[in-house]
């Protein structure tokens, strides 16, 4: 079976959205390096979300539109380059993952929003760490409290879980979100394989810089759980 035809199964399986064609179409720009960026510029142009996602990315410190110093996005793609478009062409796919996956499993409707204007996680929090390599390599890191995770281990268990239940849950949940974003890797033509998902504690929050490549992180917020999502990753080693 191809690689493009298990990705697909791995979506079904888990109930994903297919890929939109916008998003599809800009992957599949930036997976090559000498894609135009005024290419680049008239896809993301002509999709809203796309665009508000491309300029919180360029405006990193930002609290609110009113702090952008970047406002276009011809400005933020020459300040970013292709890398900032492959991130997000990427992170498209993972967002949606992400809300899927926590509204199906624990009724939980998550906005995407800057991370910036979230809390940071001060302290020790828990990462569940997927990483994937192939054509495109890296990794992808959930990051939440440890009352946050607590409490989602909780909602799906039903009650509260000892400490391998909650590694259990926590990678579970990494897993499912870090599955449909392999198939649309694969559906762009950066072919991957996963790894088991790892789960790690840590008091370090920083965003880790990516080994020849390229990191991001979005921050994802409802009524009763905050949550980091950082993608690392580099599409040209294959």
């Amino acid at each position: 079976m191809s690689e493009n035809a298990t990705a697909k199964q791995i979506a079904t399986t888990n109930g994903f959205e297919d890929l939109p064609a916008n998003v599809r179409s800009l992957t599949d720009l930036v997976s090559r390096q000498d894609a135009p960026l005024q290419d680049i510029a008239k896809i993301i142009c002509g999709d809203a979300n796309l665009t508000r996602r491309l300029l919180e990315a360029a405006n990193p410190r930002a609290t609110c539109e009113e702090d952008y110093t970047i406002t276009t996005v011809d400005g933020a793609l020459m300040r970013s380059g292709i890398g900032g478009a492959l991130l997000l062409a990427i992170t498209d796919p993972l967002i949606r993952a992400v809300k899927r996956t926590f509204q199906t499993m624990l009724a939980i409707d998550f906005t995407d929003v800057a991370p910036g204007i979230l809390p940071t996680l001060d302290g020790e929090h828990v990462i569940g760490e997927v990483a994937f390599a192939g054509k495109a390599t890296g990794c992808v890191n959930l990051r939440l409290s440890p009352a946050a995770a607590i409490a989602a281990a909780t909602t799906i268990m039903g009650f509260p879980p000892a400490a391998e239940d909650l590694n259990d849950v926590i990678g579970e949940l990494s897993n499912m979100v870090v599955g449909n974003f392999k198939s649309n890797l694969c559906d762009a033509g950066l072919n991957c394989k996963l790894s088991p998902p790892k789960i790690m504690r840590t008091n370090e929050f920083k965003l880790r810089a990516a080994d020849g490549g390229f990191a991001q992180r979005t921050g994802f917020h409802s009524a009763g759980v905050d949550m980091f999502v950082d993608i690392l990753v580099n599409p040209w080693t294959g």
